[in-house]
């Protein structure tokens, strides 16, 4: 657990980059700090590991005040991960994941092959072990700067805009990792971004900071986009936030309807004429639309009916079943399990019924 006391940071110039902060980021969730460029939300992650001194107030980790200790000895006990990796250009990739258990005092052998075992927890081959940082791409730099930073094992991860020097398909892939290895490790972890998708995507709880380094909400995700606390945070939210906090609401209520279907090769016209048909391969997985003229079309995008480890990030939500509702040619979705295989249709009017308007708190 971290947790800020009236934390408050002034640099030499006058400029405030802290204002009484007061938030707890609890043990085993992802928190994430938003907000504008000067809002202070790096100069808050570096005060966790002394990197910033705070003029004001004190820090917290695990019950103990971080100005206590020495700072060397506390940053190796916390995880770190910086925008472009940061990894020494001078080093093979595995010696570069080893240097944390090193300075913790394992031997090198050690050190090593339990940084060739992170390497593997990230996604990278053993083949990758042995290049040198200029020989890897940004998202693969981006995956073992985060494979360094577990190599520790410390159990508070900080992450300053890890992911914001990479393109957008790369972006997301690494997002899906870090809630990949969060689902397996459970880290304490304090997340920076200016990126509020990336905030409401990834975090458990979200703060957003005014320029001047002020909090202007700390609240789930689901809370922030449904009541924002100000015009600020409405705005810095924006305007489609009701769109997106769909992907928090679970379509447990949603029935799905019955649509025609016949097998992917079979295509002498529509099971029912008139209507769009699903063709279905030889697993039961829907391939494409058959329309009433008997052409063939792409699906748009499907709704996976269930959560837990499926590959949708709308997985067994609302915002996943009118997204595949509104995306398809036929005017209905298509609903498929977490293996895939062809489960129903989704109607807009459906999803849309189940909507309700939240009582004003």
């Amino acid at each position: 657990m971290i947790e800020f006391r009236d934390v408050g940071k002034r640099f030499a110039d006058g400029t405030v980059g802290l204002e009484s902060l007061s938030l707890t980021a609890r043990e085993g969730e992802i928190t994430v700090l938003v907000g504008p460029s000067g809002c202070g939300k790096t100069t808050s992650l570096r005060t966790v590991n002394r990197m910033v001194e705070p003029t004001s107030g004190s820090v917290l980790l695990q019950g103990r005040d971080v100005a206590e200790g020495d700072p060397a000895l506390l940053r190796r006990g916390i995880g770190y991960v910086i925008q472009q990796a940061g990894l020494f250009p001078h080093r093979r990739v595995l010696d570069n994941v080893a240097t944390v258990p090193v300075l913790q005092g394992l031997p090198r052998k050690e050190a090593r092959a339990r940084a060739a075992e992170v390497l593997e927890r990230v996604g990278l081959d053993e083949a990758m072990a042995q290049r040198w940082p200029a020989q890897l791409s940004g998202g693969q730099q981006q995956r073992v700067g985060v494979a360094r930073a577990l190599a520790g094992d410390a159990p508070v991860l900080l992450m300053d805009e890890p992911f914001s020097a990479v393109d957008p398909v790369v972006r997301v892939e690494l997002q899906d990792e870090l809630l990949r290895l969060q689902a397996d490790l459970g880290k304490t972890i304090l997340f920076v971004t200016h990126d509020i998708d990336e905030a409401i995507r990834l975090g458990d709880r979200v703060a957003v900071l005014r320029v001047g380094g002020r909090l202007a909400q700390f609240a789930p995700p689901d809370e922030l986009l449904a009541h924002p606390a100000d015009e600020f945070v409405s705005g810095f939210v924006g305007r489609d936030r009701g769109y997106r906090r769909l992907g928090f609401v679970p379509a447990t209520a949603l029935k799905l309807t019955e649509l025609p279907t016949r097998a992917n090769g079979d295509t002498a016209g529509p099971a029912v004429p008139g209507e769009w048909t699903v063709l279905l391969d030889g697993a039961e997985r829907p391939a494409a639309w058959l329309g009433p003229d008997g052409a063939r079309h792409e699906l748009g995008s499907v709704y996976v009916t269930e959560g837990a480890d499926a590959a949708s990030e709308a997985a067994g939500t609302l915002r996943g079943a009118l997204d595949a509702a509104l995306s398809s040619p036929a005017g209905r979705g298509v609903a498929v399990d977490r293996e895939g295989r062809f489960r129903g249709g989704v109607a807009p009017d459906d999803v849309l019924a189940l909507l309700r308007p939240d009582p004003v708190p």
